[in-house]
């Protein structure tokens, strides 16, 4: 053991999950809550531009007389929050449905800092981390995708009721299978939103231990929602090819950042403008009070007569077939903004 410790360089940091990288991303997250700033490219080179007068948090150090905000906390069910109309936006990261049950995996943690804390927290009085409440697919506990689509219709339906008409919704998700973008679409449309946006997002190392080496997605899409608002009407496509013209635009401007997009990537891609333009078609004559087999259906019938992924995947031709079909990505830069003025169309 010896022999093998010393050939390994002492006192340095290893891994993206080591002590010392964790102590310095806090360090980095502390200081910008006191000093926030925005982020402009002028070729390569990238310059921080502070923000005057803002800062994050409850309270802000250094100032006289000391200037305090309220932030809420909770941890609890979203479909019971009071309020109405009060939001300015919703930013959330909802549950993706079959993938990694963290909250089982929680339960290994949980089992030890049940012992720790002791019985006289509220929060560790349970004998698990499970809940009977709790938004997630799980076929052994009898949740199918039907289960999760209620419920996220319900969690959405609830959260739009309390924000300001034309304000954001926006949330990340990707999956590898097109049919779990199904309850998406059914709970945007039971929301009355529409989709106006649906952005490719680098959200993953591809050297993650679970993602390293397999067809899995480093690309998350960014959902905006709106009750009203405008979007880009060369978004509005009614074509595999359409799509297939998009995706080769965003993965031009990922590449900026580094990224060779893979087939993983591209499949969740295009499962992000499938969805959004599902949303846009349906919207005018979607019924959110019809049985939640019927309302999937009519999601994935619209997927099935635009040609599903495999039209977009035939339409896309070399730019898929010739895209790496297993990860490798580490981020070396960030993506380059580029101004553009588009011609918009109101909902």
């Amino acid at each position: 053991m010896d022999q093998f410790l010393g050939s390994i360089p002492r006192g340095l940091p290893v891994g993206s999950g080591g002590w010392l990288n964790i102590t310095e991303k806090f360090a980095k997250a502390k200081s910008y809550c006191a000093r926030p700033f925005e982020i402009s490219h002028e070729g390569t080179r990238k310059t921080e531009i502070p923000i005057s007068g803002e800062w994050i948090g409850t309270y802000r150090n250094g100032s006289v007389p000391p200037e305090r905000r309220q932030v809420d906390l909770i941890c609890g069910d979203s479909t019971l929050l009071a309020g109405n109309k009060a939001y300015d936006g919703i930013f959330t990261d909802p549950p993706y449905f079959g993938n990694v049950q963290y909250a089982e995996l929680m339960d290994f943690c949980y089992v030890w800092l049940r012992k720790l804390a002791g019985g006289e927290h509220p929060e560790f009085v349970g004998l698990t981390t499970r809940n009977p409440g709790e938004l997630t697919g799980n076929i052994n506990m009898g949740r199918d995708l039907a289960h999760f689509t209620e419920g996220i219709s319900n969690t959405f339906s609830r959260a739009v009721a309390r924000l300001k008409s034309g304000s954001p919704l926006a949330f990340t998700y990707h999956h590898n299978k097109l049919d779990a973008y199904v309850p998406l679409a059914v709970a945007i449309l039971d929301s009355g939103l529409v989709c106006s946006a649906s952005l490719p997002c680098p959200a993953e190392m591809g050297a993650s231990i679970h993602i390293n080496g397999t067809g899995s997605s480093v690309i998350d899409t960014v959902f905006v929602c709106r009750s009203t608002g405008r979007t880009p009407r060369k978004w509005i496509v009614d074509t595999p090819e359409g799509v297939a013209t998009i995706i080769r635009a965003e993965m031009d401007a990922l590449s900026l950042g580094g990224l060779n997009a893979t087939q993983g990537d591209i499949r969740c891609i295009a499962h992000g403008h499938l969805t959004r333009l599902a949303i846009w078609n349906l919207r005018q004559s979607w019924d959110p009070k019809a049985p939640v087999s019927v309302r999937m259906d009519a999601i994935r019938e619209w997927f099935s007569a635009f040609g599903g992924l495999e039209a977009v995947l035939n339409a896309m031709h070399s730019n898929f077939s010739q895209a790496p079909p297993r990860q490798d990505w580490m981020m070396t830069a960030m993506v380059q903004e580029s101004p553009e003025i588009h011609d918009e169309i109101s909902f």
